[in-house]
């Protein structure tokens, strides 16, 4: 009991959790991390999981540029920058591309949503509030709920969940539940990670090249 008490009196408030955040996404510059995600569909209550890795850079204020690359049977290439994203498929030789501003079947665009975006433009777009103190792979973290407001985003997910260790600024999990149910849901958990900040030197942009082989066809997407 005594222990519990301990703990509750040390649980992050979501002010301080929020404040982490934001003093994390003042110093921001890039990262790098392995990525595992696990996608779950209950109405099939089927699970695919995946492991890979990703870098992502800010361009400019508000602006990024990633590149995740998946391995696997199903193995998969993604580039975010501006207000294009492309995926591509090494065994059917394609990249397809995708005008984000339009792109409503994938919720990949808010995958980073916690990496050196500041609370004030967090709280624009979703209600943000306190989950609690949770351990994960044995790190303390605190988790805060992000539910959309309105718009686009209310399309595509229900919530997203943010894992944030104890004394750190950044995320170690995220999970974005969708489906009518809110039983659907997608999780990634991030390892070694790599933080860049303002004073560190720019990843080269050779780092975010897609690097296509000759013969692949590209298709824009509707």
């Amino acid at each position: 009991m005594l222990a519990l008490s301990v703990r509750l009196v040390r649980a992050d408030t979501l002010d301080q959790v929020l404040q982490r955040m934001d003093q994390a996404a003042q110093k921001f510059r890039s990262l790098s991390a392995n990525i595992h995600k696990t996608v779950y569909t209950d109405s099939i209550t089927n699970t695919d999981v995946e492991d890979g890795s990703f870098k992502m850079m800010k361009s400019g204020k508000d602006k990024f540029v990633l590149l995740a690359e998946f391995t696997g049977q199903d193995a998969y290439k993604l580039r975010l920058a501006g207000t294009q994203a492309e995926m591509y498929y090494p065994k059917a030789k394609t990249v397809q591309v995708y005008d984000t501003r339009k792109v409503t079947k994938s919720v990949d665009q808010y995958l980073f949503v916690g990496f050196g975006t500041r609370t004030a433009e967090l709280r624009k777009t979703y209600t943000v509030t306190l989950g609690g103190p949770e351990t994960i792979g044995g790190v303390k973290t605190t988790r805060i709920d992000l539910t959309p407001n309105s718009g686009e985003a209310t399309k595509l997910f229900n919530k997203i969940q943010l894992w944030i260790p104890d004394g750190d600024g950044s995320p170690i999990q995220e999970k974005i539940i969708s489906g009518k149910t809110g039983k659907d849901y997608k999780l990634f958990q991030y390892s070694d990670r790599k933080i860049g900040t303002i004073s560190d030197p720019p990843l080269p942009a050779s780092d975010f090249d897609l690097n296509l082989p000759a013969g692949v066809m590209r298709r824009v997407m509707k």
